[in-house]
C-alpha cells in the first residue's frame, strides 16, 4: 500500500437471508396500545406482562403447533424442566463468558439469627426462621437494601435458556449418532433493563426448545428439517417473516466489553451457524421470534456427552419465543379472532 493511502472502511453486508415467507409485509393492523387496550396484555411490572383471553389461547396454540413438528415430526421426547438451574451448569455452559450481565441470580432469605422471644434456644428454622421480617421490612428507609441484606444467593439463577436443563440431564451419558431430541417449554429469564418494552423484549418470557445432540452430520440434519417444518407453519398462518444468517454471543468468545469478537462473528456467520427467524412488529421493526443453532462439540465436551465412538457429541437446538411469536401474529391478523387464521 502507498505510504500515503488511506484504507477504506467497508460498511457491515446485511444478512444474508435463507428464506422468505410468501407473505410480504405490510402495515400493521394494531399499535401495542390496542392489544393493551383490548385486555389482552396486562403490565405486571418492568419487563413482565400477563396475556389474557384470545393471546393467551395464541401463546398455548404456538406452543402445540411447534411441540407437535418436534414430536410428531421428529420423534423428540418431550420433557417438563425447572425454571430454576444451578450456577454452576450456567458457568460451565460457558455462559459467564458471554453475557452474565443478563443473569438474574435466585436468592433466598437468611436464617433469623435472633431466639425467638419467649424461647430459651433458637426455634426450629422452619418456624421461626424468618421471626420480625414483616416489622423489620415495613419500618426500613431503604426496602431495597434490605432486602439484600437479608437474602443470600442460593446456587440457582433463573434459566436464561431451555437447552441447558439438556446438558445438564444428559452430562456425561452417550447418545447416539443419529440424535437424541428433546423438547420442553420453558420461562425464561433476561435482565435487558430499559430494553425491556411491549412484548419484544421481556425479563421473564416463554419459549419452546427443541434440543438435539448426536453426530456433525445428524446435528446438521435435523436443524435444516426444523427449520424447514417451521418455515412451513409460517406460511400457512399467512405470516411475513424471513430467515437470515446470523451470530450468537452466547456460543461466542467476547472481548473485554463483553461483546463477541470480531473473528468468531465472521466464523459463525460464514459456517452459519445460527439462523434468525424474523418478522415485522409495528413502527416498521422486525424481531426476532425464533433462531436455529448449531454448536460444534461445544456442550458435548463441556458436559462429557459422547457418542458411541466415545468423540464429543454435536448439538443444536431452535427455540420459539412465544410471545414474540404471538405479537408478530396479531400485528398482521389484528386483536380479533374472527381475522385470525386457524393456528
Amino acid at each position: 500500500m502507498p505510504e500515503h493511502a488511506s484504507s477504506t472502511i467497508l460498511a457491515p453486508e446485511a444478512p444474508a437471508v435463507v428464506w422468505q415467507s410468501l407473505a410480504m409485509p405490510r402495515p400493521p393492523r394494531i399499535d401495542f396500545a390496542d392489544v393493551e387496550r383490548a385486555g389482552l396484555a396486562t403490565p405486571m411490572g418492568e419487563g413482565c406482562y400477563a396475556a389474557s383471553g384470545p393471546l393467551a389461547r395464541l401463546l398455548a396454540a404456538f406452543d402445540n403447533r411447534v411441540r407437535a413438528i418436534a414430536v410428531d415430526g421428529f420423534a423428540a421426547v418431550e420433557n417438563h424442566y425447572p425454571a430454576l438451574i444451578p450456577t454452576n451448569v450456567l458457568h460451565k455452559a460457558g455462559y459467564f463468558d458471554s453475557f452474565p450481565q443478563l443473569l438474574m441470580s435466585a436468592g433466598r432469605f437468611h436464617a433469623d439469627p435472633h431466639p425467638h422471644p419467649a424461647a430459651d434456644t433458637v426455634p426450629a428454622p422452619d418456624v421461626t426462621v424468618h421471626h420480625g421480617f414483616t416489622a423489620e421490612y415495613e419500618a426500613a428507609e431503604d426496602r431495597s437494601k434490605f432486602m439484600d441484606s437479608r437474602t443470600e444467593h442460593a446456587g440457582h439463577c433463573l434459566s436464561p435458556t431451555v437447552c441447558y436443563h439438556t446438558y445438564q440431564q444428559l452430562a456425561g451419558r452417550q447418545v447416539p449418532h443419529e440424535a437424541n431430541i428433546v423438547t420442553a417449554t420453558g420461562k425464561i429469564f433476561r435482565y435487558e433493563g430499559a430494553a425491556s418494552h411491549t412484548l419484544e423484549r421481556l425479563w421473564d418470557f416463554t419459549m419452546r426448545e427443541v434440543v438435539f445432540l448426536g453426530s456433525r452430520e445428524a446435528v446438521m440434519r435435523l436443524r435444516q428439517g426444523l427449520l424447514d417444518a417451521v418455515c412451513l407453519l409460517i406460511d400457512e398462518l399467512r405470516l411475513a417473516a424471513h430467515v437470515e444468517v446470523a451470530n450468537d454471543p452466547f456460543f461466542a468468545a467476547v472481548g473485554a466489553a463483553g461483546d463477541a469478537t470480531p473473528q468468531r462473528v465472521m466464523v459463525q456467520r460464514a459456517l452459519k451457524l445460527k439462523y434468525e427467524l424474523r418478522m415485522p412488529v409495528v413502527e416498521d421493526r422486525d424481531i426476532a421470534v425464533g433462531s436455529f443453532n448449531l454448536h460444534g462439540q461445544k456442550f458435548g465436551k463441556a458436559f462429557g456427552i459422547t457418542t458411541p465412538d466415545g468423540e464429543p457429541a454435536y448439538s443444536g437446538c431452535i427455540g420459539v419465543g412465544l410471545e414474540r411469536i404471538a405479537y408478530a401474529f396479531v400485528c398482521r391478523h389484528g386483536i380479533d379472532p374472527a381475522d385470525w387464521p386457524h393456528v
